[in-house]
């Protein structure tokens, strides 16, 4: 006979959502069975200990322990508003987490594992008898119920809770997508993508790990700010494993897994600032010097300030124009302009961008202009034709924080991750997670 049984259940907070976890105890028997009468048998019983114990759960997983393991989850989808039944959720499946530390005689307790019934199949009666005799055993010393009304306490209610505690120690983040759909992303998970879809993954590694550290500094200010993270560069560009196979197309698994590492060796590293989390923004391609903060922003930020950014020059973006007719260019800066018309350089920044420019009798700051006219960088030169306009810029983007071509330029001659941030971000420390 298989027996297997529900001892306990509890019902924690995981990043503000109810988690179910079901306490299992089962025996050989129920471990010998095949995956999908697994599945059956284990949904069965959970339906009827919820419903039998009139659990209130609002949460959308539940997770399943044996032996102070996490085994397995219940992925549930479209949940309703105050659920007591696992019955009014339309879908279920069950995942295995393999791990070392799992019991032999737990393995396949989620997955078919034939191998390891063959070879129970050839022990002989008396052989699994003598193992049950150890385990029973065993259990006497470990699972000892120390029971208080509904209070149970146990070594193995131990380890299912240290277990737990590195389960909720992942940070999760919200990724609202362009085309409507909500992510919940683990951070380190939703790095990588947005690593992959902001800078080259041909980059030097260094670059790389300097990227990663800001993509998850920026997430961490943003939940600690509660701003919304989108998948475009209103917050931080992102992109899901299917999109970025199409990108790379046969280059995948290289890119991929290069980004990866680089993720992983900066693991739960951020950017501080006198124990604040900074403002982690970063552009493109500077003009061979960062911006001041202010000169974009108008607040000063004692870390985001001008610094040199030498290999710029070898991005294929450094240098761009943009043309306008005089009536294009009355339309988008609300003057009548015509061949006639001025235009003088009146001021520039720290970082050799234009900050005031006047057209005729009108001053606009150069990142007003920038907007305005959709250029790719506030350092610019203005070329009069009688028909138009061309503006000739240097760099791409903003120009304020780490420069990306930079970055790589700086990896390229031997700077480190960490040398490119200091250098990019003064006075900051990389803190640890």
């Amino acid at each position: 006979m298989v027996k297997f049984m529900i001892y306990d259940y509890e019902i924690k907070h995981k990043n503000h959502e109810e988690v179910l976890c079901i306490y299992l105890d089962i025996s050989q028997e129920f471990a010998k069975l095949n995956a999908k009468t697994k599945k059956k048998k284990l949904k069965t019983l959970i339906k009827e200990y919820i419903k039998n114990n009139k659990i209130m759960f609002k949460g959308t997983t539940a997770i399943i322990l044996v032996s102070g393991m996490v085994v397995g989850t219940l992925v549930l989808e479209n949940p309703k508003k105050d659920v007591k039944s696992l019955e009014t959720f339309t879908h279920y499946t069950i995942s295995a987490l393999k791990d070392e530390n799992i019991p032999l005689e737990n393995e396949g307790i989620f997955v078919n594992n034939e191998e390891q019934v063959k070879e129970e199949g050839k022990a002989t009666e008396k052989d699994l008898q003598e193992k049950q005799d150890v385990k029973k055993e065993t259990s006497s010393v470990k699972n000892t119920f120390k029971d208080n009304n509904s209070d149970k306490i146990t070594t193995v209610h131990k380890e299912q809770e240290e277990t737990l505690k590195v389960e909720e120690a992942k940070t999760m983040v919200t990724v609202y997508r362009t085309n409507g759909t909500v992510l919940n992303l683990e951070l380190e998970e939703y790095v990588i993508g947005v690593v992959a879809s902001e800078m080259p993954a041909s980059f030097h590694v260094e670059a790389l790990k300097s990227q990663a550290i800001l993509a998850r500094t920026y997430a961490l200010r943003a939940l600690e700010k509660n701003i919304r993270l989108t998948d475009n560069s209103s917050t931080q560009n992102y992109k899901s494993i299917e999109e970025l196979k199409k990108m790379w197309g046969s280059s995948f698994s290289t890119y991929y897994n290069k980004i990866k590492n680089a993720t992983e060796k900066t693991e739960g590293m951020y950017l501080t600032y006198q124990g604040e989390i900074v403002d982690a923004v970063y552009h493109s391609t500077s003009n061979g010097w960062t911006e001041d903060a202010k000169n974009v922003w108008g607040n000063s930020i004692p870390y985001l300030v001008s610094v040199e950014s030498p290999y710029d020059n070898l991005s294929s973006t450094f240098l761009s124009e943009k043309s306008f007719s005089y009536e294009e260019l009355s339309t988008k800066l609300g003057i009548i302009m015509t061949y006639d018309t001025t235009f003088e350089i009146q001021s520039k920044t720290e970082g050799n961008r234009v900050l005031n420019m006047q057209i005729d009798k009108q001053i606009y700051t150069g990142v007003a202009l920038r907007n305005l006219l959709g250029l790719r960088s506030a350092t610019f030169d203005v070329v009069k034709k009688e028909n138009g306009v061309t503006f000739v810029t240097q760099g791409f983007g903003h120009g304020v924080g780490m420069s990306q071509y930079g970055a790589n330029g700086m990896a390229k001659n031997g700077s480190s991750y960490t040398n490119i941030l200091k250098h990019y971000y003064q006075g900051i420390t990389i803190s640890h997670m």
